[in-house]
């Protein structure tokens, strides 16, 4: 017993002139045990942290673009069975519906001076037709460049509307600067109006589009 007070009894001189945080002891009350002394910190375990990440829709997958060698940027998002894989080429690949809803996946050189420019070109373009309407959007930054993305609807006149009905667009458009070189990247998701089985699966898309695994923040789409 004498051993054991006077080891707790150094252990709290050391705590009055070390100036921990906390010190935490205990002992073992057995008439012939050991005293048992534990050193806390006093901070609780850090907790996991959650995951931010959008959850891949039920009934979708994600899924790779195959944008060619002459783009080092890697696009994915999720979509489900329904959507086939049509024309590809390098910096371009197209999906699409019997619906005629269409989702384009773009990567190219462009000559703006920087990834803000880029995003601000783009934007000065969509929507840009009268009767078309920007409904949404969001902006954001990533590694290595700016992003925009965004939701609304094109008047029957607007170039990017599916067989020049009315129609909804999902989007995202990026500047990104990589290997000393600009690259303008987007995601367009396009189907007619009427089209609402489309219109929701955009909603549901849109929030899942990654950027050189990288997610990106979407408007509200309530």
């Amino acid at each position: 017993m004498r051993r054991r007070h006077l080891l707790i009894g150094a252990l709290a001189c050391s705590l009055l002139f070390s100036g921990c945080s906390a010190l935490k002891i205990s002992t073992a009350d057995g008439d012939s045990g050991p005293g048992r002394i534990g050193i806390s910190s006093g901070e609780q375990d850090p907790q996991p942290e959650e995951s931010t990440a959008a959850a891949v829709p039920e009934g979708m997958e994600m899924v790779t673009a195959d944008l060619g060698s002459e783009c080092p940027i890697e696009m994915s998002l999720a979509m489900d069975s329904s959507w086939s894989d049509g024309t590809g080429f390098d910096g371009y690949q197209l999906f699409s519906k019997d619906s005629g809803a269409i989702i384009t996946l773009n990567c190219n050189e462009d000559s703006d001076e920087s990834p803000q420019a880029v995003v601000d070109s783009a934007k000065r373009q969509m929507f840009s037709e009268s009767g078309s309407t920007n409904l949404g959007e969001k902006f954001g930054s990533l590694p290595c460049g700016q992003y925009w993305t965004f939701h609304g609807d094109l008047a029957a006149a607007d170039l990017r509307a599916v067989d020049s009905e009315e129609s909804v667009m999902y989007g995202v458009v990026a500047g990104i600067s990589k290997d000393g070189r600009l690259y303008k990247v987007t995601v367009d998701m396009l189907a007619q109006a009427s089209d609402t089985e489309s219109d929701q699966a955009f909603a549901q898309m849109l929030p899942t589009v990654r950027i050189d695994d990288q997610e990106l923040e979407a408007p509200d789409l309530r």
